[in-house]
């Protein structure tokens, strides 16, 4: 065994000689000379580099330089460092050292602190360092190149940069935007990083960190692993792919991505094509992360949501297509187009399974908590006009169905284009119970206060459910099917003045309506048997009117309604009128004029026997408000009602003491003129 034990002493001895050989190297070889170098080289790039300490060499476990309170800042502005680190050290390769030449094969950089923040005008102060750099650029491209020959007995000592491997350790970066008063931090970050040598074999990153700050109101944890290459001249990255991890308590969310961002030179324009994947499951919880208070009528609502798409182009213009997205059980499919040229622009266009949008909304308050007594008008809410320009968008979307409110909807289908504050509703169009929706419109948001315009209709639908959607009342209903057509504009800087200024011409026809709780005929027979002195006929009076063919013309008045013209018949009877509404009360005021064609109103209903109450309107008014409408709400209209008996009575007169009551009345006239002096 006596030769093992020679192999091992000559060995060490080989070993110490080494090391002595390295040792006497690094004695002799004097890195801080290159602080000047590294120093100038990054002004040459308008990065101001300043290094506090001394350049020092780590022997274990790796031939490292080491570099001490490195900063880095914009070269116009060296003392607002955007980087800052406690200690960088760059492993080096031992070949090339030995031969006096420093070959970088690995960065370290331990406690790192990024700084980036936005003035209140939305400008980054990392601009001023790719301003710098591009100054640089421009500088170095109008001079002329400049031959550098090397002096006689000077050594020249290369400084190489071949990095297989990058490490973070405890990093921090923080953002602030004065314009919109926010702050985020990004803790505990760390990074590792092989073979990022450009057009070498992928190599692996990984890489974790705690953010928070923001409207986070708790941090949440990144996680990054990817396989990594670098194209030749740093001219293109591709992912193959990266998962990005990102959760918070019971939140958890995960983006797949995988393709490439490449230039054809370095004056060139990005490219990108990136297909992308992502999934948040549960989603409920990150509205608390996020500080979102939204309670759903259904717990089911909001649990997951799914996006895949490839995007291609170019920072200027993205296309992400095909686009899927899923909320819950409900899919959309589509493509979207985001531009960032001379104004920000999207357009997108995407179609849609079911959507059950009663689940998403919020719970219709308990009764009890109902107040009793008429809550105050809610205060204008401003119009944000200017939040609403400075942007373009082009809009198509379709659903299969939608309900919401009690309200079913299908095919409902939206196409709004967006042109810097001027939104122009191309189409808004549905199957509504059995009618069909079309309208269409504007809002423009350019001046100092919105101008909106709407015109549209709704055909042959079942007006019990409009009635059900946009003015509900549980004594007030009505049923049958109608068409509605209306033509709207209003003009206002905010939402009181926007109601107050509401201007709309609404017509409405159908060949059957039912209204209830109001007995029309009966009303009709009450004033018979108050102008004739008869007794009202003995049957069961059903709480509702059949209507037919009625027509009608509203004007909308801010909260006001005005019924202009009413025309419909009542089995056989023509009902004429007009009236009001009072949205803001909830009261109503029709004055109605019925009159009776034939001798009976209808075939069980009283039966009219002066010839001169018939095809002559009768007055009736209907009035109450929606909370206490009832079968009593529509009665005789007695101030007309009067009018019309002395009509008649004056009639039967004239009628038996003829030319007597004439020449009586002439009489009359004649005393009072001598009386008072009159000619």
């Amino acid at each position: 065994m006596a030769w093992i034990k020679r192999t091992l002493i000559a060995l060490l001895v080989v070993f110490l000689l080494l090391a002595g050989a390295v040792a006497w190297l690094l004695a002799g070889f004097d890195v801080n000379q290159y602080k000047p170098q590294l120093e100038q080289l990054a002004a040459e790039q308008g990065i101001a580099l300043k290094l506090d300490g001394d350049i020092g060499w780590q022997l274990w476990p790796n031939i490292a330089l080491e570099l001490e309170g490195v900063q880095l800042a914009p070269l116009p502005q060296p003392e607002q460092p955007l980087v800052r680190a406690e200690r960088v050290a760059v492993g080096v390769a031992l070949m090339p050292l030995l031969k006096r030449r420093i070959e970088a094969k690995e960065v370290v950089l331990l406690g790192p602190q990024i700084d980036l923040s936005v003035d209140e005008q939305g400008r980054g102060n990392w601009e001023l360092i790719t301003e710098a750099m591009e100054e640089k650029q421009k500088q170095q491209a109008s001079e002329p190149p400049q031959l550098e020959v090397p002096q006689e007995g000077e050594q020249q000592q290369a400084l190489d940069l071949a990095l297989e491997k990058l490490r973070l350790e405890d990093g921090r970066l923080s953002y602030s935007d004065a314009s919109t008063d926010t702050e985020y931090t990004v803790e505990q970050l760390r990074i590792s990083a092989d073979n990022l040598v450009p057009g070498g074999e992928p190599g692996r990153v990984q890489a974790s960190a705690e953010i928070a700050g923001g409207t986070l109101k708790q941090p949440v944890l990144l996680q990054l692993n990817s396989t990594l290459a670098l194209d030749e001249g740093l001219n293109g990255l591709r992912l193959q792919p990266a998962t990005i991890d990102l959760s918070s308590g019971e939140a958890a969310a995960s983006i797949s991505l995988r393709g490439h961002v490449r230039r054809s030179a370095a004056d060139q324009p990005w490219q990108i094509q990136m297909n992308v994947n992502a999934d948040i499951e549960p989603l409920r919880p990150w509205l608390a992360v996020t500080g979102t208070e939204l309670v759903t009528q259904s717990a089911a609502a909001l649990q997951k949501l799914s996006l895949e798409t490839s995007v291609e182009g170019t920072d200027k213009k993205l296309d992400l297509t095909p686009l899927q997205l899923k909320l819950d059980n409900t899919t959309f499919a589509g493509s979207a187009q985001v531009r960032n040229a001379n104004m920000p622009g999207l357009d997108l266009t995407l179609r849609g399974g079911a959507l059950a949008l009663d689940d998403y909304l919020p719970p219709p308050s308990p009764e009890e908590e109902q107040p009793q007594q008429a809550a105050a008008p809610a205060e204008p809410t401003p119009l944000p006009l200017t939040a609403m320009r400075g942007f373009n968008a082009n809009i198509d979307l379709s659903l299969e169905q939608v309900r919401a409110v009690d309200l079913q909807v299908d095919n409902p289908q939206l196409q709004l284009t967006v042109d810097n504050g001027l939104y122009q509703l191309q189409k808004l169009s549905a199957d509504l119970y059995g009618g069909e929706l079309n309208t269409n419109g504007q809002f423009n948001a350019r001046g100092q206060s919105a101008e909106a315009t709407l015109s549209g209709g709704l055909s042959n639908v079942e007006i019990s459910k409009v009635q059900a959607a946009l003015f509900p009342s549980e004594k007030v209903q009505l049923s049958g099917r109608a068409s509605i057509n209306w033509a709207a504009q209003t003009s206002g800087a905010d939402t009181g003045q926007l109601q107050e200024k509401l201007r709309a011409a609404i017509q409405l026809s159908s060949d059957q309506l039912a209204l209830a709780p109001f007995n029309l005929e009966k009303g009709m027979c009450q004033l018979v048997s108050y102008a004739e002195k008869t007794s009202l006929p003995e049957r069961d009076w059903p709480n509702s009117t059949r209507l037919q063919d009625v027509r009608a013309n509203i004007a909308l008045k801010g909260d006001k309604v005005e019924v202009q013209e009413i025309l419909a018949g009542v089995e056989n009877i023509a009902m004429t009128g007009d009236g009001e509404v009072d949205l803001d009360k909830g009261e109503f005021d029709f004055a109605l004029g019925l009159a009776l064609v034939g001798e009976r109103t209808s075939a069980d209903g009283c039966t009219v026997r002066n010839d001169r109450w018939r095809n002559r309107p009768l007055p009736l008014r209907c009035k109450d408000s929606f909370a206490d409408a009832g079968a009593t709400s529509c009665k005789p209209d007695s101030r007309r009602i009067d009018d019309l008996i002395r009509d008649e009575l004056k009639y039967k007169a004239e009628k038996k003491y003829g030319d007597k009551v004439k020449d009586k009345v002439e009489d009359l006239k004649d005393k009072l003129k001598g009386l008072f002096g009159g000619d």
